[in-house]
């Protein structure tokens, strides 16, 4: 049987002059994408559905509607704890939102080893700095298990073996994977994942 498309992407982002060109391409299950040579920032708004420009759909909904936020997971540094929330409750609360969700739920503190947060379970997810922001937005996107992630690392990060471990079961079980960076994560699957160089332009 012919694996279906999840995600459809077109058009660019700009910001300050200067625009990133998506180009236009699809990803089917299982499938995953390396993009390089654009900002990170720029692409995540785009996922995110807050650049007009960008047409994306993510499962036949568009980006930012409530359907494809159910079905799209984003790890990435700008993402916002709940200041009342605990690092774990973080992973309790994302497993509770609801289906979709592709295998059974891993174990939290497994999951929060191999993203180096086991540390800090019990602490304020608040207090985390960008690079705990990242781990932390991966590790909920880790045990969610939703159709579509798009990870956008910084750099450098180094990911651990059963990170990109469960990245290969991921995309095994069928999840579409866009990786915004060329970071040693996004190079441990290159050999399975499509590349485009995104074209940075100035207006």
């Amino acid at each position: 049987m012919t694996p279906r498309t999840v995600l459809e992407v077109r058009g660019s982002v700009s910001r300050e002059g200067a625009s990133v060109r998506l180009g236009t391409w699809s990803l089917a299950e299982g499938e995953s994408m390396l993009l390089t040579g654009g900002s990170q920032d720029l692409v995540v708004r785009a996922f995110l559905g807050l650049e007009s420009s960008a047409q994306i759909t993510v499962l036949g909904a568009k980006a930012g509607s409530r359907e494809a936020r159910s079905v799209l997971a984003l790890a990435f540094a700008g993402f916002t704890p709940m200041p009342s929330l605990k690092v774990l409750e973080h992973l309790a609360l994302a497993v509770r939102i609801g289906p979709p969700r592709l295998g059974r739920v891993p174990s939290f503190r497994e999951v929060l080893d191999e993203v180096g947060l086991l540390s800090s379970a019990n602490e304020a997810a608040a207090s985390l700095d960008a690079d705990g922001r990242f781990q932390l937005s991966l590790a909920m996107m880790l045990v969610r298990l939703l159709p579509v992630w798009v990870v956008a690392p910084p750099i450098p990060y180094r990911a651990s073996t059963g990170v990109v471990e469960r990245m290969r079961q991921a995309l095994d079980a069928g999840v579409a994977i866009v990786f915004l960076s060329d970071s040693e994560l996004g190079q441990a699957l290159s050999r399975q994942s499509r590349r485009l160089d995104m074209r940075l332009t100035q207006d």
